[in-house]
């Protein structure tokens, strides 16, 4: 995985996680690969994937068992899937209009892109 330089490693590892969950590639109840595991697959420090597990329990996406493991809570996959979709459209918003666009002009963009795809 290539990381980007201006956010901490572990919230990056943590968004890949986000997304499995949110796709569905992650299951509510599921049991998440041990700090062993997830420092191999992202060849990065225990202590890296242990500060992106305890930042996915305080974002109240996973909950961990000690001894047993992680796993996703039952209650957040759609709160989640929600988060993520906002995210991804106040992101276009901002890119759109850093190319000079309003509002009005987004709306039609999106609308005419939309009536495309039918």
């Amino acid at each position: 995985m290539e990381f980007q330089n201006d956010q901490p490693i572990y919230i990056q590892i943590a968004n890949v996680i986000k997304e499995q969950i949110a796709r569905g590639e992650l299951q509510a109840g599921e049991k998440l690969r041990s700090v062993r595991e997830y420092s191999v697959l992202f060849e990065v420090s225990a202590l890296t994937v242990q500060r992106m597990m305890e930042y996915l329990v305080r974002e109240g996406l996973v909950t961990s068992r000690k001894g047993i493991g992680s796993f996703v809570r039952e209650d957040c996959v759609q709160d989640l899937q929600t988060a993520l979709i906002r995210e991804q459209a106040e992101e276009f918003v901002r890119k759109m209009e850093n190319c000079g666009l309003d509002a009005q002009q987004i709306r039609e963009l999106i609308g005419e892109t939309l009536a495309g795809r039918e």
